[in-house]
């Protein structure tokens, strides 16, 4: 079985040498360069549901959570919709994947820097996404992942274990009660297992202030960035007449820039850090100040 998936692996490393796309898929790449890091991705069915992806590098696991079709998505841009119909409603502006992706990543408060989409409507499997990781190398589906992308994870996945959340484990959790999500206690949930310990053993403390004009967005970036594993110290509104319509943050230490700049500049949008000093009074490294941009994330 072992020597099969080698073979697999070869044969995606030869695809990516003939196509002459070498270069281009290394600068398309989330995962190359972030090997410390937990990895999220969604899995979108085009007429089904959502399947949530975490790779673990510290415990070397795959964490795999299918969510009902029915389970509402509420969006501060766009209403609430069923998490089945989320591709669909992105499909209309050419961005189904990329919509899913954002809508999911803003309910669970995580970052998912990457998807794939997928018309197979079968229950979630290491075989199915080894399946679906070499449709990527192949360039047979609408993704996100780079080719790069697709042969690392499809190596992990020989290397990690695989562990399917069931329904039952949510009903435990609180996180179903009554035939009913409770975006809560997915909070916790989520806050408990898929902490990023990299990122959270550096301790780095973060400001945020809300100047979007939109009650209770500074809050949702707020949840996103302690389920990530940073320390968020403060999170303040303006007045509206101090309102900003795009995001800014800023930090006084370049490595901790280069660390975040996946999350903050990839997955939020932001333009680059300004390498500045947060001021004393805020008593964080970091501090994010949330503009009317930052809707389209919830």
């Amino acid at each position: 079985m072992q020597l099969k998936w080698i073979k697999v692996i070869a044969l995606g490393i030869v695809v990516l040498i003939v196509s002459g796309l070498g270069i281009k898929e290394i600068k398309k790449s989330q995962v190359l360069g972030n090997s410390l890091y937990r990895f999220n991705m969604v899995m979108i069915g085009s007429s089904s549901g959502i399947t949530f992806l975490s790779f673990d590098p510290a415990e070397k696991s795959i964490l795999s959570l299918t969510f009902p079709n029915d389970l509402a998505i509420k969006s501060r841009t766009s209403g609430e919709y069923s998490i089945s119909s989320l591709y669909k409603l992105g499909s209309y502006s050419g961005k189904g994947g990329m919509f899913a992706r954002q809508k999911v990543q803003g309910f669970m408060r995580v970052p998912i820097p990457g998807y794939t989409v997928t018309n197979n409507k079968k229950v979630m499997s290491k075989n199915f996404f080894r399946l679906a990781m070499i449709k990527i190398i192949l360039g047979k589906t609408d993704t996100s992942l780079s080719r790069f992308d697709a042969v690392t994870l499809l190596m992990r996945s020989g290397r990690y274990s695989w562990r399917n959340v069931e329904e039952k484990e949510l009903v435990r959790a609180g996180v179903i009660a009554d035939n009913t999500y409770h975006p809560e206690r997915m909070q916790e949930y989520v806050g408990s297992r898929l902490f990023d310990w990299n990122i959270g053993s550096g301790s780095v403390t973060v400001a945020v202030i809300n100047a979007s004009g939109e009650n209770g967005l500074g809050s949702d970036i707020a949840d996103f960035l302690t389920n990530l594993g940073l320390d968020v110290v403060m999170v303040r509104s303006v007045n509206s007449d101090s309102v900003i319509e795009k995001s800014e943050w800023q930090v006084g230490n370049k490595e901790i820039a280069l660390q975040l700049g996946y999350v903050f500049e990839h997955l939020f949008g932001f333009n680059q850090a300004r390498l500045e000093n947060v001021p004393e009074e805020y008593r964080a490294t970091v501090l994010i100040r949330i503009g009317g941009d930052a809707k389209e994330l919830f």
